[in-house]
């Protein structure tokens, strides 16, 4: 092998690691990586949460996005906010709430991207529209069909209306599916925006 092209393919190898290490030190341990949306009581009163089923989400279809993909069941971090998944490829659910399919705002979290701006599994959620099918499988077997019903963008650290928007039970049985979007802050260690898409399960 030529050695300047040597040169070039180990240059791009350290300089890929590190990528990878200064873009690693943003983002907390496996089991502190967070959502940065802070849930409190409030969001899930009125709820069938976990313990009330044993009949848990396994995995998350969603056609439109070719993404099916393993569900986490995952609570809140030592900052008091909703836990996300420790890894790029699957998404998280807020094992604290609503279970999917029963009545009240059951929510899931994805990343956008991955350590070195590779896509994540939600990194292209914006794309879906009203009318879009969102599906959860449960561990029995069964397959919860929703369909999408809003989408809306919110700043990273919303309070008050718009949390209670995305957490709180409400007559219908809903699946809330939320990423992070707009720019990386490096002082926060996280993206400006949440992107957050409201669906509703088809009877």
């Amino acid at each position: 092998m030529n050695k300047n092209i040597a040169r070039l393919l180990i240059a791009i190898g350290v300089l890929g690691a590190l990528v990878v290490l200064g873009r690693t030190l943003y983002y907390a341990p496996n089991d502190e990586i967070d959502s940065g949306l802070e849930v409190t009581s409030e969001q899930v009163v009125g709820t069938i949460v976990s313990g009330a089923t044993s009949d848990l989400p396994s995995r998350l279809l969603i056609p439109k996005l070719n993404i099916d993909t393993k569900v986490q069941a995952l609570g809140i971090t030592r900052n008091g906010n909703m836990a996300a998944p420790s890894n790029f490829t699957d998404v998280s659910w807020y094992k604290l709430g609503t279970v999917p399919g029963q009545v009240g705002s059951a929510v899931m979290s994805g990343h956008e991207d991955n350590a070195i701006s590779l896509d994540g599994v939600f990194k292209h959620l914006e794309d879906l529209e009203v009318g879009d099918d969102v599906y959860v499988v449960m561990k029995s077997g069964k397959k919860l069909h929703f369909r999408v019903t809003d989408e809306k963008i919110y700043p990273y650290n919303l309070k008050g209306t718009a949390l209670n928007q995305i957490f709180t039970a409400k007559d219908e049985a809903s699946l809330n599916l939320i990423t992070c979007t707009g720019d990386w802050v490096q002082e926060i260690k996280t993206n400006d925006k949440r992107l957050v898409i409201y669906t509703e399960l088809v009877k």
